[in-house]
C-alpha cells in the first residue's frame, strides 16, 4: 500500500543535488525502416550512407507521434486511424543527437534513460554503450572512456513484435486477446490491445535522458522502511543501502531526518557492498491517510563518509507509518469476517479509484499527470490502485500521493 509502495520506488530513485548532470532531452532526429533491418548502423554517417533520411523529433517521444508531426501519418486519435498503425509495429527506428561533454576527473560518467521502449542498442560515438529490453524500468549505462568532447548518441530500437518471435509458445500459455507476442516482452500490457485501450505497440524514448557524473565511491541505493511503532511513542525504522566502495576502512553510513521538531540520527560502519542500519525515532510524527490526520513527511539525508569527509549523499522524504490488512479466509452467512486496512494500527475507510494508462503513447504521461492527480484529489480519494496493465509511475506520482494522504496499492 501507499506507504509501502511509495517508499519502495526509492530503492533506485533518490535525489542527488550535487551530481553534475547534462540534460539530453529536447530536440533529436530520427530515421526509420519499415522492413527488416537494413544493416547494423552505429552512427549517423552510417544512416546517411544508406540513404536513411533524418527527420526532426523530440525526446521524450513516441515513434507514431514523431511520424505525425512530420506529416507522414494522420492524427492517430481521429476516427479509426490508430487501427491502421499496426504497420508501424515492424519498423526499425534510430534516434540521434549530438551533444558536448567531456570526462570529469574522479567521477564516473553514466547515460541514464528513464524510459526506453523497448529493445534498444545505445551507441555513443560509434561504440556500443549498452542494451535495453524493458520499457518499464530505468536503464543506466557506464560510458567512462567513451566521451570525446563533441559526441554523437545513436539509439537503435528494434521492433518488439519481431523480437517476440525468438521465444517459444507452448500450448499451455495464453494471453489477453490471444496476443502471444506480449508474453515475453516487458512493455505496458495494454499496448497490445485492451478493453479500455487501442492496440498501439509503439517504440521510442518515452522518458527523459541525461548524462550524469557520480563519485566513484558512492551510495547506490537507499530504502527506508518502517518496521513498527510502539504505542505511538517510538518508531523503529530500517535503512537498507548499497554502496560502491574501493575499501570499507573508516567508512561510515549516516542517516538523519527532520519533521518539524522531531529528529532522528543513526550511523554505523559501512559494509563492503551495503547493509542495514537500524533507526529509532522517539515521539515520531506519523503519516496518516487523508481525513485521518496529517501527512507528516521527514526530510531525510543519507551520507557516506570516510574519516569524517563526505563521499556522497542522498536526500528524500519519508512518511513514518505502518500498513496492514486484516483478512479472514471467509465471511459467514451472518456477516462475520474481516477485510480491513489499518494504518498505524487504526481502521480506515478506503475511498479509492483504479489508476490506468493516461495515454496510449506514454511520452505524454508527464504533461497529463498533474491534472489527473488533481482530479483524484478533488473527488476525495485516499487510495489508488495501480493497474497491472499500465507502466510504472515515477516519483512525481508517488510524491503527490505522499503529500496528499493517498495510499497506493501497486499490482504487479
Amino acid at each position: 500500500m501507499a506507504g509501502v509502495a511509495g517508499q519502495a520506488r526509492r530503492q533506485q530513485v533518490q535525489f542527488r543535488s550535487n551530481d553534475p548532470v547534462i540534460n539530453l532531452t529536447g530536440e533529436w532526429s530520427f530515421a526509420y525502416s519499415e522492413g527488416p533491418e537494413l544493416r547494423r548502423f552505429t552512427s549517423v554517417s552510417d544512416l546517411d550512407a544508406a540513404g536513411c533520411a533524418l527527420l526532426p523529433c523530440t525526446v521524450p517521444g513516441n515513434f507514431e507521434l514523431d511520424l505525425h508531426r512530420n506529416g507522414i501519418i494522420p492524427e492517430p486519435f481521429f476516427g479509426m486511424n490508430i487501427a491502421s498503425l499496426t504497420r508501424c509495429e515492424r519498423s526499425h527506428v534510430w534516434y540521434a543527437r549530438p551533444f558536448t561533454a567531456r570526462e570529469m576527473p574522479g567521477l564516473d560518467a553514466e547515460l541514464v534513460f528513464e524510459g526506453l521502449d523497448c529493445f534498444a542498442d545505445v551507441f555513443l560515438n560509434g561504440e556500443l554503450a549498452g542494451r535495453a529490453d524493458n520499457m518499464l524500468i530505468e536503464h543506466v549505462f557506464a560510458v567512462n572512456g567513451l566521451l570525446k568532447g563533441e559526441n554523437e548518441l545513436l539509439v537503435h530500437i528494434r521492433p518488439a513484435v519481431e523480437e517476440a518471435k525468438k521465444f517459444s509458445y507452448p500450448p499451455s500459455v495464453g494471453a489477453l486477446g490471444g496476443f502471444l507476442e506480449s508474453l515475453y516482452v516487458r512493455k505496458a500490457p495494454h499496448m497490445y490491445g485492451w478493453d479500455i485501450m487501442p492496440r498501439a505497440v509503439s517504440a521510442g524514448i518515452w522518458r527523459p535522458v541525461t548524462l550524469r557524473f557520480r563519485p566513484k565511491e558512492r551510495l547506490e541505493t537507499a530504502f527506508l522502511r518502517t518496521l513498527s511503532i510502539s504505542g505511538g511513542e517510538t518508531a523503529h525504522l530500517a535503512l537498507h543501502y548499497t554502496a560502491a566502495l574501493s575499501g570499507e576502512a573508516d567508512v561510515r553510513v549516516e542517516i538523519a531526518g527532520r519533521c518539524g521538531d522531531s529528529e532522528f540520527h543513526a550511523s554505523q560502519q559501512a559494509g563492503a557492498i551495503g547493509g542495514v542500519l537500524g533507526v529509532s525515532v522517539s515521539g515520531p510524527r506519523l503519516w496518516w491517510p487523508r481525513g485521518r490526520g496529517e501527512q507528516n513527511l521527514y526530510d531525510v539525508t543519507v551520507r557516506l563518509t570516510r574519516g569524517g569527509q563526505e563521499l556522497d549523499r542522498l536526500t528524500f522524504t519519508h512518511g513514518i507509518r505502518t500498513i496492514a490488512l486484516d483478512r479472514t479466509s471467509v465471511t459467514d452467512a451472518s456477516g462475520s469476517g474481516e477485510f480491513c486496512f489499518r494504518v498505524n494500527g487504526e481502521r480506515f475507510f478506503a475511498l479509492g479509484t483504479n489508476w490506468v494508462a493516461l495515454d496510449a503513447y506514454h511520452s505524454r504521461d508527464a504533461e497529463r499527470l498533474p491534472r489527473v492527480l488533481d482530479l483524484a484529489h478533488d473527488i476525495g480519494c485516499n487510495t489508488i490502485r495501480c493497474w497491472g496493465g499500465n507502466v510504472y509511475e515515477n516519483d512525481l506520482f508517488y510524491d503527490f500521493c505522499d503529500r496528499r494522504g493517498i495510499l497506493v496499492c501497486n499490482r504487479r
